[in-house]
């Protein structure tokens, strides 16, 4: 294990609470056993989300606050707790980590949607100062039957820590396209500013990233109900209230301080990205299939009706919905797609109907567009039932990611694009100059004869494929 002088000097190298730069450390062991302890988890677990950026992409991603994982079968809880309580005790037997495995519980998430099943893992250890009552909990998601469209990827973890020769791994994670289909198609269901920069963050010097972007939005219409019009799913995403995201922004993320891209330049990116990606699509493959289908007028939440709906669940509001003629009350919770019985996909809106509409139950429903007359937010708070998964995903607003700093002053408060200024440099040899070009992305280094930044196909320090296409001169 390491001790608290690197986690000390690593939080002070990215700029970020040294609680952050432990559960990163503990995240990436927990990876590890689970490829070197657990057969089971390795063959049924598929890392995506946040943390699949940072462990098996971009060693310079934001941090995120749990591992997410995909599974494409049905979950046993008490299986699932018994295999992670003997991922903790071999990752125990490596490093010196403390693990609280009378603590460690898996949950079936209780979520709006019945039929979306999501277990929660709650792994605890103790912190790296010797405080022995304090102890750090970091969460592990498995969404059973998830359904993942590309084909799923083997990368080497990525662990930026002194110990990497030892933290040592393949995982199964979904491709980099997948992963930012997904970021896209959060965007339209939650406000959650940790999704519009996983995005931005991807594609951001896009010419110098190998990315396919036609897969990146064919998929993500595949994940929608938007495959028959992928018109209407673009305006939707250039009609999402980035007022509100300029709002939030600071609020969830934990980025490296070289990582750090400013509310502004998020925007004008994503405002320029997203036509230039549905302007690869042709209208022959517009509509593929194998996705949720549907896309008529009402089978989707116009953008005025979805962006009030999304608010009322970040501020915690209750909406006064008119709904088929009848005026209610609803606690909002969460939008999603489904497939009928007839093989149409619709987009759901999920609340707790506190009026109790025609049956005089009150309870959760389901509500589509083409029955809303009206929805406005009112002025009366609610305490949620459920998850608010129109804020972030499986948990409530205003939670933060991690401890709270030790001054009530963050330590990087306004994020900006750090611009290094760097001395060009030529070496002569008796055969002529040679140049050196760094990947922007993996930051390896190359010798060149010529000056060309273009970079050939190579593995970063982790040994995994890197996106980086394009360097610059050092």
């Amino acid at each position: 294990m390491i001790d608290k002088n690197e986690i000390d000097a690593k939080s002070e190298e990215l700029g970020v609470h040294p609680s952050n730069v432990q559960r990163d450390y503990v995240f990436g062991w927990l990876l590890s056993g689970i490829h070197n302890a657990s057969g089971d988890l390795k063959s049924k677990l598929i890392l995506k989300g946040g943390n699949a950026f940072r462990k098996a992409y971009f060693e310079h991603a934001r941090f995120s606050n749990d591992l997410d994982f995909s599974a494409q079968s049905e979950v046993d809880p008490t299986s699932l707790v018994s295999e992670i309580n003997k991922v903790c005790e071999y990752v125990s037997d490596k490093t010196g980590i403390k693990f609280v495995l009378d603590e460690n519980k898996v949950e079936l998430k209780r979520g709006a949607d019945e039929d979306n099943k999501t277990y929660e893992a709650r792994v605890y250890f103790k912190g790296f100062y010797g405080e022995e009552r304090y102890h750090i909990k970091v969460k592990m998601d498995v969404k059973e039957f998830d359904r993942i469209f590309l084909p799923i990827q083997t990368r080497n973890i990525v662990h930026s820590y002194s110990d990497a020769a030892e933290c040592t791994g393949q995982i199964s994670c979904h491709k980099l396209e997948e992963l930012l289909a997904s970021k896209l198609n959060a965007l339209l269901h939650r406000y959650h500013s940790p999704d519009l920069y996983d995005f931005i963050f991807s594609v951001f010097f896009q010419k110098a990233l190998n990315i396919n972007r036609l897969e990146v939005v064919s998929t993500f219409l595949k994940k929608t109900i938007y495959e028959p019009n992928p018109t209407v799913a673009k305006n939707l995403l250039l009609e999402l209230p980035f007022q509100t995201f300029r709002a939030i922004w600071n609020e969830f993320l934990v980025c490296p301080r070289q990582s750090l891209i400013t509310f502004e330049d998020a925007e004008v990116q994503f405002k320029s990205i997203i036509p230039q990606l549905f302007g690869l699509l042709q209208p022959a493959h517009a509509f593929a299939g194998g996705g949720y289908g549907g896309g008529r007028t009402l089978d989707y939440f116009s953008a005025s009706h979805r962006n009030t709906i999304m608010e009322a669940g970040r501020i915690r509001k209750m909406v006064r919905l008119v709904y088929d003629g009848l005026e209610r009350m609803v606690e909002p919770y969460s939008l999603n797609y489904k497939i009928r019985k007839d093989g149409v996909g619709r987009e759901y809106f999920y609340g707790y109907d506190r009026s109790g509409g025609r049956s005089g139950v009150m309870s959760i429903k389901s509500y589509t567009e083409d029955k809303i007359q009206s929805v406005e937010i009112t002025d009366e708070t609610f305490e949620p039932r459920y998850p608010i998964e129109l804020s972030r995903a499986g948990e409530s607003f205003g939670q933060t990611y991690f401890a709270k700093p030790f001054s009530s002053t963050p330590r990087i408060s306004t994020p900006r694009v750090q611009r290094t200024r760097r001395t060009t440099t030529r070496v002569r040899s008796s055969f002529g100059t040679t140049y050196t070009i760094q990947c922007g992305v993996c930051n390896k280094r190359f010798k060149r004869s010529s000056y060309d930044t273009k970079l050939n196909k190579h593995k970063d320090r982790f040994g995994n494929q890197c996106y980086g296409s394009i360097g610059y001169m050092v």
